[in-house]
C-alpha cells in the first residue's frame, strides 16, 4: 500500500515542516518515506508545497505524482493541485474556495481562525490542519504525530504545537463522526 500527500500553501506557512512532520510520523508507524520540498528563493509569502510518499514497501518514486491526500492552506496551491488529487482535500476556507465542480471529497478546516482564537498564533495552522487530515483519513495515528513534533521540536515550543495538534485532531474526528 502506498499513500502519496501534498501540502500546499505558501512560505511562512509552515508547509515544510509540516510534510517532514508527516514522514517522521510515517516512519514511526513502520511506514517507508520520502519527503520533498519545492519553494521560490524568495521564500516567504510565495507558493510552495511538501510531499510525503508513505508506502508500506520500499519507495520506488521518491515524488508525489498523483496526490491522494491535499492539504491547501492557500488558492494557489488548492488552483495547482486539486484537479489532479484522487481521494481527499482538506483546505482552509479563510483562505480557499473550492471548486463545486470537482467530485473528490473535500474537508474545510478553519485552520488560522481556529489557531488565532484558540491559541494566539495563525503560525500553527499547518499543525491544525495537519492533524485534522490525519484524523480524518486515519493515515497516522495520533500518538505517532505527538511523538514525530516531541522530537522534532525545541521544548519551549512544544505547548502550543500540541496543543494545535489537539485541536486539528478533534477538528477531523468531529467530521468523521458527522459525516
Amino acid at each position: 500500500m502506498k499513500k502519496e500527500i501534498r501540502i500546499a500553501g505558501l512560505g511562512g506557512q509552515g508547509v515544510v515542516f509540516a510534510a517532514q512532520l508527516l514522514g517522521k510520523a510515517g516512519v514511526l508507524e513502520g511506514w517507508c518515506d520520502s519527503q520533498s520540498s519545492f519553494y521560490g528563493p524568495e521564500s516567504r509569502g510565495t507558493s510552495c508545497y511538501g510531499d510525503v510518499v508513505l508506502s508500506r514497501e520500499s519507495v520506488d518514486f521518491p515524488f508525489v505524482t498523483i496526490p491522494d491526500i491535499l492539504i491547501a492552506l492557500c488558492q494557489e496551491g488548492y488552483d495547482r493541485f486539486a484537479r489532479d488529487t484522487t481521494g481527499f482535500i482538506l483546505y482552509d476556507p479563510g483562505r480557499v474556495v473550492p471548486d463545486p465542480s470537482l467530485k473528490t471529497s473535500h474537508l474545510p478546516v478553519p485552520c488560522e481562525e481556529v489557531a488565532q482564537r484558540e491559541l494566539g498564533k495563525k503560525m500553527v495552522a499547518n499543525l491544525i490542519a495537519l492533524a485534522a487530515g490525519c484524523a480524518r483519513t486515519g493515515i497516522i495515528k495520533k500518538e505517532s504525530l505527538i511523538k514525530a513534533l516531541t522530537e522534532m521540536t525545541e521544548e519551549s515550543h512544544r505547548p502550543v504545537n500540541l496543543k494545535a495538534l489537539e485541536l486539528g485532531w478533534e477538528l477531523g474526528i468531529k467530521e468523521v463522526t458527522s459525516a
